[in-house]
């Protein structure tokens, strides 16, 4: 290993048979010093400039001295290291979505032109709320036949009624009656077709009296089936639409889904009703949370996972739908063994061995050998190396690696 040898001075010469050597000061921080060395006196001739170094006993581990304006710009953080109960974690990539009951998509339920729209994207709109208007001459035809369906209907009807009479006054034949019922079945199912499909268009089924000179309106009103912001917007005014073409997507963003798939050999760590903490790319270090509410009863054949879905409340809006994000799922409080639990990277790795370093007077760290348990995204487990109480680096650990790594290059590593 290295040694940092500060040499004040050397100063030898032969005068009258006397030779003198300053005293040398000496500073050796490394993992196998050999002590102090001597003061020598030099008597005669020196060959070679050659002296002895006597060793003392004892060694000293690696150390790095830092003064306090270092700590603070390392940003080196020290606490008695804890001893509590190991909590493993699961890392895994999720994304955000939308509750398939809050979310829609909206489409004229006619062919037709776009003639109006009401609403742009980012606009809060409530159930049953006009989007735009349609105009078409397919509710022409649809009024045309609701009103002969009716008229029908109510021929049918009435000559039903007057083969019966005419039956029970032994005018009239059974068969005239069965066929007039038929007839009139027949009437009545295509008054029923004509009602539903005025309906679903949206149009009033009397609206526009012929005998009164009315006309039927030619527009009919596309409305959003729930509440909600309008996501997206794919129509113009005077577009051509067809029945089921997408033309608004509505969605309620104020509770959002987190989709996370989770290995099959991780599902006993997972379960109903806990806690799962992510964060997200567009709001980075913000943590947000939300419980599982369901495990998903299906694994994938070709990733063996199953689907985690995660009920996230989001008042701001600020979730959106098709994020990605990142999940820490947690295993139940009790369950892990017990030990010191220190932060991940407060474990750093070192020849070949995980060590932390431990404060042993301000700014004067030492790293020391542990052995690790177990180890999650965030949490080491030391069951040995370090006793409960000592002052250890809990965030910073990687600069002072840093600085021991400088001094293997011979560099030095007191600031």
């Amino acid at each position: 290993m290295r040694r940092h040898l500060m040499l004040l001075s050397l100063l030898a010469g032969c005068f009258g048979g006397e030779a003198s050597i300053e005293p040398a000061e000496i500073l050796a921080e490394s993992e196998h010093a050999d002590g102090e060395h001597g003061e020598g006196h030099a008597e005669g001739e020196h060959a070679d400039g050659e002296h002895a170094d006597e060793h003392a006993e004892g060694e000293h581990t690696d150390v790095v001295m830092l003064t306090p304006e270092a700590v603070e710009s390392a940003r080196i953080r020290v606490a008695p290291a804890t001893e509590g109960t190991f909590t493993s974690t699961l890392q895994r990539s999720g994304r955000i979505a939308l509750d398939p009951t809050k979310e829609a998509l909206v489409s004229a339920w006619i062919p037709g032109q776009v003639d109006t729209i009401a609403v742009r994207p980012g606009d809060r709109v409530e159930r049953g709320q006009v989007l735009a208007t349609v105009q078409s001459a397919a509710i022409g035809e649809a009024v045309g036949a609701f009103r002969s369906g009716t008229a029908r209907h109510e021929a049918a009807e009435a000559r039903l009624a007057r083969l019966r009479q005419l039956e029970a006054d032994g005018v009239s034949s059974r068969a005239q009656v069965l066929e007039a019922e038929a007839v009139h079945t027949e009437a009545e199912g295509a008054l029923e077709a004509a009602e539903e499909r005025l309906r679903v268009m949206g149009v009033d089924l009397w609206a526009g009296d012929p005998g009164a000179g009315e006309h039927y309106a030619s527009h009919v009103p596309v409305r959003s089936p729930i509440a909600g912001e309008v996501l997206g917007a794919d129509v113009r005014i005077g577009q051509p639409v067809e029945p089921g073409k997408r033309l608004f997507h509505v969605g309620d963003l104020d509770e959002v889904w987190l989709l996370v798939d989770v290995y099959e050999q991780d599902l006993s760590q997972v379960h109903e009703g806990q806690v799962v903490r992510f964060e997200t790319a567009a709001w980075p270090g913000e943590i947000f949370s939300g419980e599982v509410e369901q495990v998903g009863s299906y694994i994938d054949p070709v990733g063996r996972t199953a689907e985690l879905r995660v009920v996230v409340d989001n008042p701001d809006h600020r979730l959106k739908p098709n994020m990605f994000a990142t999940a820490i799922l947690e295993s139940a409080v009790g369950n892990g063994p017990r030990g010191l639990v220190l932060p991940n990277d407060a474990v750093q790795e070192m020849d070949g061995r995980s060590v932390v370093f431990v404060q042993e007077e301000p700014g004067r760290f030492v790293p020391r050998a542990v052995t690790v348990g177990e180890r999650s995204a965030e949490l080491a487990l030391v069951t040995s190396g370090i006793q409960a109480g000592e002052p250890t680096v809990v965030e910073g650990a990687f600069a002072l690696k840093s600085e021991l790594e400088k001094s293997e290059l011979g560099e030095g590593h007191a600031h």
